[in-house]
């Protein structure tokens, strides 16, 4: 060969090795994925300052070939860096903030928040909310208890879809403790829910907490009585928020001036008992405390009850007999001293010193009297006040306090084991259309016809003439009630014609039967027509309902036994009382 020829393979050769060198990138070749990055939303130049345990947090992710679809967030105690192997257990999240909750477990501490953007090569599907753990590879962490069972799946396909790197922040957290508030009536919020001025041997307090932290910090509760020294205190659970002292008469008879009260959470009749608590003072005035305490055990400040100056005054029970003043027209004083001196008669005086219980004091007529307990406590408070007795008189005036009779009556008697209930009343010239005095009394129903002003006869009047006969059942095995006459005389002991009564007929119920029945009408023209029942007694001789005034029936004449006598059949031959 030519050195010409020779030239040319040369240059060839040189140009093929040139060429096999060189790897030709066409546009549509496949690029590895570049995983996200994430950030979070400050870059403190050095430890952040200490917050509370509840922190607003936000991040956000980019990735430079596709874009984020979700991010892998979680928390630990106690760390300043990721450890590794990843032990960590992460909550798959969508969003790019949330409110976390660190939870402290003492009054400082350090939380690392780690947060790794997850692109959209990872085809998964987990759901918001899924806890996802990394190593050894990841899975479904779905009983939370760190270890991958048989049946929690792996995670296909998320190596190498989330940042690895991930972004991490530690946080100091001090303690806030928490404070414990008077609860307000829903209704008003101005208006603070607290146990009556004065009360017998039971009592309910309500209130409620706030915590800097979250309100899911709070461990427990304690409250003490009159004195917080350490040994005073007692433990409530955090999920009790209203407390019923309860002294039983089987304590408080024989206690002078202190005793231990019983300790109650939930309404009647279903009552959890929570232990007992010294010092509850007899005939004097008490303070309540109540403190919070959270999770890093620091406790709030003494919360006392009453609030302020108000007094708390408890009353030690004397008497196996209540009567319940549910009465607050002019002549209510004469209508009281009435009942002292008629129950006095009873017994040869058994009962002379009663205990009273003026739930119109201090009311009006859209607001409770002050010895009343609110709404939202009376069950258990008036419940459990009127079961510290064996009986319990009522006495009504033409607006009775139905509401309060709805909750303390209807669980006072219902049980087996109840009490015994003497209800005496008159009645509007509206009647029951709620349906109340069924809730608690054992009636059917009550006439509802409207009193006419001119037109008789009619079943319903509202004059009764004096020396009217209540005519007793004659039938009954015990023999017959006293006999029952209107009085010629008023509570002042003023000479009257007639009594203003709405008088309407009481319907029994099947369980129930008539004991008294109003005369017919003697005046011509009548007023009202038949014999009306006016007075029931319920099977278990329990509760017995008069739909009269028992004041207006204290009448001598016409054979009138008085209502000492009606009342002395009633307490100790029906109610059995000693």
């Amino acid at each position: 060969m030519t050195h010409r020829g020779w030239k040319a393979v040369g240059a060839f050769a040189a140009i093929f090795l040139a060429l096999a060198g060189c790897v030709q990138e066409y546009p549509n070749q496949l690029k590895p994925n570049a995983p996200p990055r994430t950030f979070f939303w400050l870059s403190p130049d050095s430890t952040i300052a200490e917050g509370i345990s509840q922190q607003h947090l936000r991040w956000w992710g980019e990735d430079q070939d596709g874009y984020v679809i979700g991010y892998l967030l979680a928390t630990s105690p106690d760390l300043a860096i990721i450890p590794t192997p990843d032990t960590l257990t992460y909550t798959y999240v969508t969003a790019t903030d949330s409110i976390l909750q660190f939870p402290l477990r003492q009054s400082r501490q350090n939380f690392l928040v780690v947060v790794r953007s997850v692109d959209n090569t990872f085809k998964g599907g987990l759901a918001p909310g899924a806890r996802v753990r990394l190593t050894p590879e990841p899975y479904q962490d779905q009983n939370g208890n760190g270890v991958r069972d048989a049946s929690e799946p792996l995670i296909a396909g998320l190596v190498g879809s989330y940042d690895a790197a991930g972004a991490r922040q530690v946080f100091p957290t001090k303690n806030s403790p928490p404070e414990v508030n008077y609860m307000t009536d829903p209704a008003d919020p101005t208006v603070t829910i607290q146990q009556p001025e004065t009360t017998f041997t039971v009592a309910t307090f309500s209130w409620t907490s706030a915590d800097p932290d979250g309100e899911s910090t709070i461990a427990s509760y304690r409250i003490a009585l009159n004195d917080t020294s350490t040994a005073s205190w007692r433990a409530l659970p955090a999920s009790v928020t209203t407390v019923t002292l309860i002294v039983p008469r089987t304590r408080s008879d024989g206690a002078a001036t202190v005793v231990d009260a019983d300790m109650y959470s939930g309404v009647s009749p279903n009552l959890f008992f929570l232990g007992t608590i010294p010092g509850l003072r007899l005939n004097a005035r008490n303070e309540l405390f109540v403190q919070a305490r959270d999770v890093a055990g620091d406790y709030s400040p003494s919360t006392k009850f009453p609030r302020g100056t108000r007094p708390w005054f408890v009353k030690k029970p004397k008497s196996k007999l209540l009567v319940v003043l549910d009465y607050q027209k002019p002549d209510s004083s004469e209508v009281r001293r009435f009942y002292r001196t008629a129950i006095a008669s009873v017994a040869g005086g058994a009962f002379a010193d009663y205990d009273e219980l003026d739930i119109r004091v201090g009311g009006g007529a859209t607001r409770l009297g002050t010895l009343v307990p609110p709404i939202k406590q009376l069950n258990p408070a008036f419940t459990q006040t009127l079961r510290l007795f064996d009986a319990v008189i009522w006495y009504t005036d033409q607006t009775p306090s139905l509401t309060v009779a709805q909750y303390g009556l209807s669980d006072y008697w219902a049980s087996s084991s109840g009490g015994k209930v003497l209800y005496t009343t008159e009645f509007a010239s509206a009647t029951d259309p709620s349906g109340a005095l069924r809730d608690f009394a054992p009636i059917d129903s009550i006439s509802s016809m409207t009193i006419p002003p001119l037109s008789y006869p009619s079943l319903v009047d509202r004059l009764i003439p004096k020396n009217y006969q209540l005519r007793p059942d004659s039938t009954d095995a015990r023999g017959p009630f006293p006999l029952l006459v209107t009085d010629s005389l008023n509570v002042l002991r003023q000479p009257v014609n007639f009594h203003f009564v709405n008088l309407r007929p009481v319907y029994k119920r099947a369980d129930t039967r008539v004991i008294y029945q109003l005369q017919p009408d003697a005046r011509v023209p009548i007023r009202y027509m038949g014999m009306p029942a006016l007075g029931l007694i319920d099977n278990t001789r329990r509760f017995v309902f008069l739909g009269i005034p028992l004041h207006i029936l204290d009448g001598r004449t016409s054979g009138g036994s008085g209502v000492s006598a009606f009342l002395e059949r009633v307490l100790i031959q029906e109610f059995g009382l000693q």
